[in-house]
């Protein structure tokens, strides 16, 4: 097999014929200008580690220069009381391994005060083999799913339509481990039914464009936008009663209240009652908050089933049967410490540790 290179040219409107190579290297020299050079951005790392600590007291700045990153961002992306992502903490390693998750993870616990081995923590990640591992030896208590999207998305590489119900098909799932997938198996009373990792997706996507930059430059790319998301957050809660239940969470109920109608409820006796539409039934307890389905446990706001028998004892659906984790008054307490503005790296405070260099490239398979 013969492999060719060629060089490609673009002919201007002066008649001049520019190679790609020679504009890459031109827009490459104009964005070290503003944004300066690998070689520069490392050996500012050390100074724009101290003015996070004095502009931002509290917060964990964590430099090791005897393995510099070279090119993996890992990220802890959590979700308030409206349901919106909040970015809790992000780092950049020099390969996404074992060992790196591990670290990210203990500094995680450490911060959040997670003495529990994660007892009540759900966590959501794809399927990597050592952030698996890691999770297990860090939060060994904590319920950890992974994303269902990822599951469905390698499932359908394997298996067409026509294939889905086979036996090999059930295999190929069993082996996956649907306790980790499924709502079917998710515990209980933690507030949190999402299958997929949509949040982590969402904040990728917008941080793509700074991942492209030096380190510096990328990292205050990050902070910027979580420091303007903050404010911006605090501003929209504002005006919402404290002891009412946040926005996202009502336009879901009212989407049930909604669906409600085509249910019939039967009283049990007590507080005990059933839900019915044609042949399909379920039990609903509003003493535990509790249905059958297992939504109203899982989610913490309700389901069809709850919100039919609610509406049977003339009762909204919210108040003392949504869980408090979906009041105003969290999302206020959420979005109540700012991230304070930065000096810029024309003023960043000097330090007498040796500048680091940057990372050699490592060569990929």
């Amino acid at each position: 097999m013969s492999i060719r290179i060629l060089r490609e040219e673009v002919k201007t409107d002066f008649g001049i014929n520019v190679s790609m190579s020679q504009c890459r290297r031109a827009k490459k020299y104009a964005l070290s200008l503003v944004e300066g050079t690998i070689a520069e951005n490392y050996a500012r790392l050390w100074s724009y580690g101290e003015e996070i600590r004095r502009s931002n007291l509290g917060s964990t700045v964590k430099i090791c220069v005897d393995s510099m990153p070279d090119g993996e961002l890992l990220c802890a992306v959590g979700r308030d009381a409206n349901n919106g992502i909040f970015p809790i903490a992000w780092a950049v390693v020099s390969v996404e391994n074992k060992e790196n998750w591990k670290w990210f993870l203990e500094t995680l616990s450490e911060d959040l005060q997670c003495w529990n081995d994660g007892n009540g923590l759900v966590l959501i990640s794809y399927q990597h083999k050592d952030l698996i591992e890691a999770v297990k030896e860090v939060f060994p208590a904590a319920e950890h799913r992974q994303c269902a999207r990822h599951i469905y998305a390698n499932f359908r590489k394997t298996f067409s339509r026509s294939k889905f119900e086979n036996p090999e098909a059930v295999v190929h799932l069993m082996a996956r481990d649907p306790k980790t997938w499924s709502l079917a198996f998710f515990r209980v009373h933690n507030s949190y039914e999402s299958v997929e990792n949509g949040f982590s997706e969402s904040f990728n996507s917008v941080i793509l464009d700074a991942w492209k930059k030096p380190i510096i430059s990328m990292l205050e790319d990050i902070r910027i936008y979580v420091m303007q998301r903050m404010v911006t957050m605090k501003l929209t809660g504002q005006g919402w009663n404290a002891y009412s239940v946040c926005p996202n969470i009502r336009i879901r109920l009212n989407l049930l209240q909604t669906e409600q109608r085509h249910w019939h409820v039967i009283s049990c006796g007590g507080m005990k009652f059933e839900a019915r539409k044609m042949d399909e039934a379920f039990t609903v307890d509003v003493e535990k908050k509790e249905c059958s389905c297992r939504l109203w446990q899982l989610n913490g706001y309700g389901c069809v089933h709850s919100v039919a028998t609610l509406a049977y004892l003339n009762l909204t659906p919210d108040g003392p049967y949504v869980d408090p984790m979906y009041l105003a008054a969290l999302y206020h307490n959420t979005y109540k410490h700012p991230i304070h503005g930065m000096n810029g790296q024309n003023m960043l405070p000097s330090t007498d540790l040796i500048p680091p260099l940057p990372p050699l490239k490592r060569r990929m398979p």
